[in-house]
């Protein structure tokens, strides 16, 4: 998905992303004429925080577009020291990522070797798996809409980052949040990647059980 900008450019146009900007940046006490910027200027500046994030932060400060004043940087301070640690923690998701990555042929060897003892390997059912599965999700999603989703948001921010490190920002004071549209944006892409391991999640249902299993499934 970073690949992509995590769909940025549809996010802006048809998620509310363009209005908030065109709504808030005219009120913002710390930088001028970001409303005034073209799509494509938007686009390269969240594609460049999303480079910045995965090279440790590197390059945040060096984000800028043009208003009446000139180069105008995009960031203050306190908003970069926040992408930094969105930045650690972002290193941190991919070291665990790899070393998953790293365990997950060892544990597939290990569960073929068990089931090669059987004389018919079980197959996977594909509806057990689905329904095990949309059974998981429904009680996640009931949880998150009866503590409510920005309130999950807000505090896995406070058990996530330093306490002395700003995370929040009103509209007016950041247009790192007004070009996001936060929390909004965070949760279309939330939704995307879970569009993503679903289909995964597929995939992965359909090889276990064309490798791995002897049993058709019912």
């Amino acid at each position: 998905m970073a690949k992509a900008n995590f769909l940025y450019p549809v996010w802006h146009d048809y998620a509310g992303i363009g209005a908030n900007i065109d709504e808030y940046a005219p009120k913002n006490r710390y930088r001028a004429d970001f409303a005034s910027t073209d799509a494509n200027t938007r686009f390269t500046l969240f594609a460049g925080i999303v480079n910045a994030i995965h090279q440790q932060g590197h390059g945040l400060s060096a984000l800028n577009y043009q208003s009446r004043y000139g180069t105008t940087p995009l960031l203050r301070n306190a908003e970069i020291v926040h992408l930094q640690d969105v930045a650690k923690l972002v290193d941190w998701l991919n070291r665990l990522i790899l070393v998953v990555a790293g365990l997950w042929p060892m544990l597939t060897w290990q569960l073929h070797n068990a089931l090669k003892k059987q004389a018919v390997q079980p197959a996977i059912k594909p509806q057990t798996a689905w329904l095990n599965l949309a059974i998981g999700l429904g009680v996640s999603l009931i949880l998150l809409l009866l503590i409510g989703a920005k309130a999950v948001f807000y505090q896995l921010h406070i058990w996530i980052f330093p306490e002395n490190h700003q995370w929040f920002f009103y509209y007016q004071d950041s247009l790192m949040s007004t070009m996001m549209k936060a929390p909004d944006l965070f949760a279309w892409i939330a939704a995307s990647i879970l569009i993503l391991a679903l289909g995964l999640f597929s995939l992965l249902l359909f090889f276990t059980n064309r490798f791995l299993c002897t049993g058709a499934p019912r």
